[in-house]
């Protein structure tokens, strides 16, 4: 589910917002991320005709949930030391009143959101723990978006966005792929176009930067296609830079696609600011052994 440390915002007042004019926002976001995606594509393209991808140099963070955190930790201190005692990575964790690190380590906690209204709420009511300085928000087709997020993933990541750091968090934003698919979408899916395409064309990646501090880009079902994977994460980085230039863009793989050697080529392929590793329990020693690869190539 990335980062050049940010001074936080002292947290502050709750700050009230209101659907009270959707369809106005969704144009104007709409036709400014046109533009901004427009823009990315071009640079994107010039990148690949002259061979070099619009990656960073180094990479800022790695992130995990805290309870993989602490799996791997159980099986390989060294490596999961190494990637994670440390406040520039990331474990998250979707308890509000709870702290997901474990084991004394120096990791930030990210608190993980898949519905704004939840937010909202949860601020409204003081119901999230100060071991929380970081917000996620992870707008997908599942019952945990209501669908009217679904319908306007553009909107409600700016309305989190704005909201977070009105209340003195810093935010990364997640959405998926698969909000193409979504019924009565704000942006809708072509005849003929898949997901990836669709992403780029609506410009969730510009959406998604433009109001947090953190971009994760849902590319793991790509892993074993280099050209897909890479192509994606470039524009996306593009697009997310167009919006955002001080954001820092991530790239999600995941131990569900494919083996942990094909998990660090495709991660070392993109020389991704960040990267955010998707893990079940039964996959940890994948992913741990993804880690070893990582840290054996210099990471």
């Amino acid at each position: 589910m990335t980062l050049k440390i940010l001074k936080l915002i002292p947290k502050g007042f709750l700050m009230t917002v209101t659907a009270a004019s959707p369809a106005g926002r969704a144009g104007k976001l709409a036709a400014k991320f046109t533009a901004v995606a427009t823009a990315a594509l071009a640079a994107a393209a010039a990148a690949a005709a002259i061979g070099a991808a619009p990656a960073s140099a180094s990479v800022h963070n790695w992130v995990m949930t805290g309870w993989n955190i602490h799996l791997t930790n159980q099986m390989d201190p060294a490596a999961t030391s190494h990637f994670f005692n440390t406040n520039t990575s990331y474990g998250s964790g979707p308890n509000s009143t709870g702290n997901p690190i474990s084991d004394g380590y120096t990791t930030r906690a990210v608190l993980t959101y898949s519905s704004y209204a939840q937010f909202a709420s949860d601020l409204q009511n003081k119901a999230i723990s100060p071991n929380y300085k970081w917000v996620l928000y992870d707008p997908e087709m599942w019952s945990q978006t209501p669908v009217n997020e679904q319908q306007n993933p553009a909107l409600y990541m700016k309305l989190f966005g704005q909201l977070a750091h009105a209340n003195g968090y810093n935010v990364v934003e997640v959405p998926a792929r698969d909000l193409a698919q979504v019924l009565g979408s704000a942006c809708p899916q072509l005849p003929g176009e898949n997901l990836d395409r669709w992403f780029v064309r609506c410009n969730m990646a510009g959406a998604a930067a433009a109001y947090s501090d953190v971009f994760v880009l849902q590319d793991q079902v790509n892993t074993t296609n280099l050209t897909e994977f890479d192509y994606l994460y470039i524009t996306t980085r593009s697009q997310a830079l167009a919006a955002n230039p001080q954001v820092q863009a991530d790239a999600e793989i995941s131990t569900n696609y494919g083996t942990p050697d094909q998990m660090a080529t495709a991660a070392q392929s993109v020389g991704a600011d960040g990267y955010y590793i998707n893990a079940t329990t039964p996959t940890i020693a994948q992913a741990d052994q993804f880690l070893q690869e990582m840290q054996a190539a210099g990471y």
